[in-house]
């Protein structure tokens, strides 16, 4: 779902990740024999599982009712809050199985409570007007709380099937046929007032299990005006949301129970090949690994900050993707070919296939002659000069990622200077010096303790604006240094970037400076 960052989300900081507990407490058990160990074995993760269970129906609920503000939920994504309900919803027993089930209804089926404010729900009597292709089939009211006029319905209409069509033409899964509700299999998309809490647009599923696979149904929600927005106008605002949560529904086809940060991060992205006049994602940036937490007031942006992190960096860090796209920039009916390769490496449709988001990645990247320690350090050179390595960079003002090693300063007799940083997975650190008079060259040395996933990348920023960047090549202990112009004439600093493109476990890196010639 497409939120907007608010005063309660940057004040709340951490957002809970139920999906990893959930994946820990639902896992099927492991073989054991009969015997009392094996049963309190079971006991102990049927309690586990059903006190996932819980806390995913706690999160829902406060996302659905609006009070998301006053926790850490508002940093979720209310489609992956509901996907992680549907997950978990067997756990539940009594009232707590009903209330998962209510908020996981259409609006055309009665809750138990037609009051119920977690509901959203067209009513008994509603006039339910429907437009249908082939593939989906819109529905709307036009009176009462959740009313849309023709001509806002109409729009939508034509939103849904150019963006139905695209993602089709450049080869993606459409969304699996539902069971039957609303009259057929088609796919099933409602208007309805949904911004009352914060929501924009939402994909669910309310199947019993999935489809074949991990792969799902869904239907898809939209507010039925838009009106409210104060920063696009009605029109663009449908148009982004709708190429975002239809991308929730063709992910659902391929494994519904993927990791948060792929499934957020890659339909973020997938707004702006859709519709690249719109630049709405331009205004997560802050928020992801090119955002500085000095400058957003959100603790999690910025390099230091893994990328795999699902959170509301996720939204942020779609521009990963970007970078990715534009270094690979094959195509087919106009969208990069790459995300749609990493969803096939995921599909879980013709086999079981336990592959995961950053495996998948891996593969495709081979696949194309590199690896993600490579491409990640780039991308995370990229990010400290983003106007001359992205495309819209300069037009959409991106911002610069944070220097997050210590500045170090050089002079005729202090030539030296070490610096050394602790490096989750999927982090960099970046650190700079300048030239002082008379230095004419800059050695610089790196000890990134993995040679399998560090890598280090030297920026010399010259006088006139101009960037050249070398890449460190590195021994089988991790160790290599390079020697880059440093005279103070022509170049305004060097910046060195340590980064962790592996996908697990922390390293410490270090980078000394030498002025040397």
């Amino acid at each position: 779902m497409r939120k907007r960052p608010t005063t309660g989300l940057l004040a709340a900081g951490l957002a809970l990740t139920v999906t990893a507990s959930l994946g820990a407490a639902l896992a099927s058990p492991a073989t054991a024999g009969p015997g009392p160990a094996s049963q309190t074995s079971a006991a102990a993760k049927a309690g586990s599982a059903a006190k996932a269970a819980k806390a995913a129906l706690a999160e829902a609920e406060a996302a659905v009712t609006g009070t998301a503000g006053a926790s850490a939920t508002e940093g979720r994504d209310l489609t992956l809050v509901l996907r992680d309900l549907l997950l978990a919803k067997d756990a539940l027993r009594g009232q707590d199985r009903a209330d998962a089930e209510s908020l996981l209804l259409r609006p055309t089926t009665p809750p138990d409570d037609p009051s119920d404010p977690r509901d959203i729900y067209y009513g008994a009597d509603a006039d339910l007007r429907t437009q249908c292709t082939a593939a989906f089939c819109l529905h709307w009211v036009e009176e009462g709380e959740h009313a849309t006029t023709p001509a806002f319905a109409a729009t939508a209409f034509e939103t849904i099937r150019h963006v139905a069509g695209v993602y089709a033409a450049a080869g993606f899964r459409a969304p699996l046929p539902d069971a039957g509700q609303e009259g057929d299999t088609r796919t099933d998309f409602y208007l309805g007032d949904i911004d009352a809490y914060g929501a924009l647009g939402f994909c669910r599923s309310d199947a019993d299990g999935p489809v074949v696979g991990s792969a799902w149904y869904a239907y898809c929600g939209f507010d039925n005006d838009y009106a409210s927005s104060p920063w696009l106008d009605p029109t663009s605002l449908l148009r982004v949301t709708v190429a975002h949560e239809y991308f929730h529904a063709v992910q659902f086809a391929h494994d519904a129970e993927d990791d948060g940060w792929l499934m957020e991060s890659t339909a973020t992205a997938m707004e702006d090949e859709l519709y690249d006049a719109v630049n709405d994602n331009a205004s997560f940036l802050g928020y992801g690994q090119l955002g500085d937490p000095a400058a957003s007031g959100y603790p999690l942006a910025g390099p230091a900050t893994p990328l795999d992190t699902f959170d509301f960096t996720a939204y942020g860090n779609w521009i990963f993707w970007r970078y990715l796209t534009e270094q690979h920039p094959d195509e087919t009916a106009g969208v990069p070919n790459l995300v749609r390769e990493v969803w096939e490496a995921l599909d879980t449709t013709r086999r079981p296939n336990p592959t995961s988001s950053l495996q998948a990645l891996e593969k495709v990247l081979r696949a194309r002659g590199t690896s993600t320690p490579q491409e990640y350090v780039a991308f995370a050179d990229a990010n400290q000069h983003p106007w001359d390595v992205y495309e819209e960079a300069v037009e959409q003002r991106y911002p610069t990622a944070p220097d997050t090693l210590a500045a170090a300063t050089l002079a005729r007799n202090a030539p030296h200077a070490t610096r050394t940083a602790v490096l989750d997975h999927l982090t960099s650190a970046t650190g700079s010096v300048v030239p002082f008079a008379g230095s004419r060259n800059l050695k610089v040395r790196v000890d990134l303790g993995d040679a399998t996933a560090g890598r280090a990348a030297v920026t010399v920023h010259r006088a006139g604006g101009a960037t050249t960047t070398t890449y460190v090549a590195t021994n089988k202990q991790g160790k290599g240094d390079v020697t880059v112009p440093f005279a103070a004439g022509t170049v305004s600093r060097v910046e060195v970037t340590l980064a962790n493109g592996g996908v697990a476990d922390a390293m410490t890196a270090e980078v000394r400076y030498q002025a040397v010639g």
